[in-house]
């Protein structure tokens, strides 16, 4: 009985904390790769398109579409950056398509989708950029 009282608290807070962590840590790297794009391509003030994006996350449709030319190749961070951003969003589709409408597998599903999304999207972005730029 006692088990039971404690285990299941102990569950569903680890079920909201990682609940809230994945789209937590999308948005921290979305913003952080809009600034670094933003830097790249020696716009009039990229601290502004970022504070739009980070208040605002639809903005980054109109940043993508308005944004000017590239000045400088694409960095490390910059393609780390988005390495990690399109690895987490696909988790985070993976997780909620492929998961039963639960709240305690939706987390971990996408936690285990990260797994493979990660190394999958080094593969795919970070590792073909850094042939094509050398």
């Amino acid at each position: 009985m006692l088990d039971t009282l404690v285990a299941a608290p102990l569950q569903s807070t680890g079920a909201l904390v990682a609940a809230a962590a994945f789209p937590a840590l999308t948005w921290a790297t979305l913003v952080a790769w809009v600034y670094l794009d933003a830097l790249a391509r020696d716009g009039d003030h990229p601290v502004r398109s970022t504070a739009a994006v980070a208040v605002f996350p639809p903005a980054l449709v109109a940043y993508v579409a308005y944004r000017p030319e590239r000045t400088t190749s694409q960095s490390d961070r910059e393609r780390l950056a988005l390495t990690v951003l399109l690895a987490l969003l696909a988790a985070m589709m993976v997780g909620t398509v492929f998961s039963p409408p639960d709240v305690f597998a939706q987390p971990r599903n996408t936690f285990g989708a990260a797994l493979v999304t990660l190394p999958l999207f080094y593969l795919l972005v970070y590792r073909e950029n850094a042939e094509t730029t050398s």
